[in-house]
């Protein structure tokens, strides 16, 4: 007798379980911050595994984005499949997957570590782009790699790849929870990405997230000063008591005042 699936628990509020819009606001909050910021404040939050590895976005001058997670996961290959889906007796998910990514998501493909095949190539980054998507991250390489990198559309991947993502792997599912190079990455998970790399942030703590960030970063300006101005490592960087609270001075008497 098989196992019910559907029988399973669901897990409840701290694992997004399907796609869902990034609120504007949140966004903007999130793009205000950088991705090695982000990542900071995760690992103190007690997330060590949420930057995403062994990826790097190909224009650094078209990487900043934000999304909430479409997630793409695919499987190694099997032979049989593959020849069905070239020969048309069965569809290929692979384009149906990234046709469904809705507007403003960021595209998310979990293979197991391909990096060697290419999941995408210029044309359906031209897709991506024109259909309002906000980036693609892929723990795979990529095909029209130099074109790719002249784009204005962010892309993040394990780099120039031009063999087709057949010899290796198929799509098999969508909106799903995939493993990302060694990160979990849930459907609708916010995904934060700049010259830097890209950052998964669990759902239900992004708001939480993003304000910690943006904190962190006047905390950070008020540090970078003070190093150039000739204070020592030792006592500033991480701050001291004494530090923290000529900081909170600092900050109130830069802060905006009241209308």
């Amino acid at each position: 007798m098989g196992t019910d699936h559907t029988s399973l628990p669901p897990l409840g509020d701290l694992a997004s379980a399907a796609y869902a819009a990034i609120p504007g606001a949140l966004k903007e909050k999130l793009l205000s911050v950088a991705v090695p910021t982000l990542s900071a404040v995760l690992f103190k939050e007690g997330f060590h595994t949420r930057f995403l590895p062994g990826v790097k976005p190909l224009n650094v001058n078209a990487a900043r984005f934000c999304g909430a997670a479409w997630t793409i996961r695919a499987i190694p290959i099997r032979e049989d499949l593959r020849n069905a889906i070239a020969s048309g007796e069965m569809p290929s998910r692979n384009r149906r997957t990234f046709d469904a990514a809705p507007a403003g998501a960021v595209v998310v493909c979990g293979t197991g570590c391909h990096p060697q095949v290419a999941l995408m190539g210029d044309i359906m980054s031209t897709s991506l782009m024109t259909r309002g998507v906000a980036a693609a991250v892929l723990d795979t390489g990529v095909s029209d790699a130099h074109f790719i990198s002249s784009m204005p559309f962010p892309v993040v991947c394990a780099g120039s790849a031009p063999v087709s993502s057949f010899a290796q792997i198929m799509i098999i599912d969508q909106d799903t929870p995939i493993g990302f190079n060694g990160v979990a990455v849930f459907p609708g998970d916010i995904i934060v990405g700049d010259a830097n790399g890209a950052v998964c942030i669990p759902r239900h703590l992004a708001g939480h997230i993003a304000d910690l960030a943006i904190e962190q970063e006047k905390l950070e300006e008020y540090i970078l000063e003070r190093i150039k101005a000739g204070a020592p490592i030792e006592g500033t960087y991480p701050p001291s008591a004494a530090v923290l609270r000529e900081y909170e001075a600092w900050k109130s008497a830069t802060a905006a005042p009241s209308a």
